[in-house]
């Protein structure tokens, strides 16, 4: 039987003066898929997840913030949310908000074929387009459907004879279908995003300077041209986190990811901007829920 998504509420806890949000959601495989009708108005809060997903939105009334970028969904459309990347979903009205969650993890995804293609590729292009949602064209979606709802299927023929096999080739099939089409259709990126563009800017230029010592609040204002309090107001509308904090919860991300590839925790903590291995392995237990040397790549 398909179990439904852990979608829990951020939680946030106060420790050492920094709001703390922690990931939701967890996955112990490589693929998991969910169909999910919610016939009530739930309230997310912003939130990440270690691992890709993709959600095909079957019907609602729902705004998608990813990001810094808020998207109204429409049906058929596949919203893309990528590695540790900050979102949540905002349910307008009380229309049941029925869609499928995918949830693929690192090491699927990055698996490389002999020509270096990987099924990560929607999602490097998502972010070339710097949009998150994908509307297809007639035609290409319906296709994506059937596999979505054959994966479903075989997804509750656990105890069938080599069950595990056939829901595997049913995901690649899925994931090679869908990365086809996005390169067939480069145009089908949504660009009908609302969003504050200096905001957007301002988390781009974070997320490309994670290694720098020092990007602070009074740097990123005079970089952009911006007050400091209408930066940090603004910054926390859009993403639910304050600088300080955005910045560090993706720098110590940034390490784990490293760590987990086999980098050592020593030179990490300099390559992700910390000046001091102290305040790195403090920062690293706040946010992971152990310190750097309990991971292993």
């Amino acid at each position: 039987m398909i179990e439904k998504a852990e979608i829990q509420t951020m939680k946030m806890t106060q420790e050492n003066g920094l709001e703390q949000y922690e990931k939701t959601g967890f996955l112990t495989e490589p693929f998991k898929i969910f169909h999910i009708k919610d016939c009530v108005k739930k309230e997310f809060d912003f939130h990440y997840h270690d691992f890709y997903k993709i959600i095909y939105f079957v019907d609602g009334n729902v705004n998608y913030k990813i990001e810094g970028k808020s998207y109204k969904l429409k049906p058929h459309d596949f919203v893309l949310v990528d590695f540790n990347a900050i979102h949540k979903p905002e349910i307008e009205t009380d229309i049941p908000y029925e869609r499928y969650i995918i949830y693929l993890s690192e090491e699927f995804m990055s698996h490389e074929n002999e020509r270096m293609e990987s099924m990560r590729n929607c999602f490097e292009l998502a972010k070339k387009n710097r949009n998150a949602v994908i509307h297809f064209a007639p035609g290409s979606y319906e296709n994506l459907l059937y596999c979505l709802m054959r994966i479903e299927k075989e997804a509750m023929q656990k105890q069938d004879f080599l069950s595990d096999r056939m829901l595997e080739a049913a995901f690649l099939e899925f994931m090679v279908l869908f990365n086809r089409a996005c390169v067939a259709q480069p145009n089908a990126f949504i660009t009908m995003a609302s969003y504050n563009e200096k905001i957007v800017d301002v988390i781009s230029y974070i997320q490309k300077n994670l290694t720098q010592e020092e990007i602070s609040i009074d740097l990123l204002a005079e970089k952009f041209y911006i007050s400091r309090y209408y930066l940090m107001r603004q910054f926390k509308e859009a993403t639910g986190y304050s600088i300080h904090q955005y910045i560090n919860e993706k720098r110590i991300l940034e390490a784990k990811r490293r760590i987990l590839t086999g980098v050592p925790a020593s030179k990490v903590c300099y390559d992700c901007g910390f000046s001091d291995y102290s305040t790195f392995a403090r920062r690293f237990k706040d946010i992971v829920g152990v310190s750097p040397s309990m991971v292993k790549g």
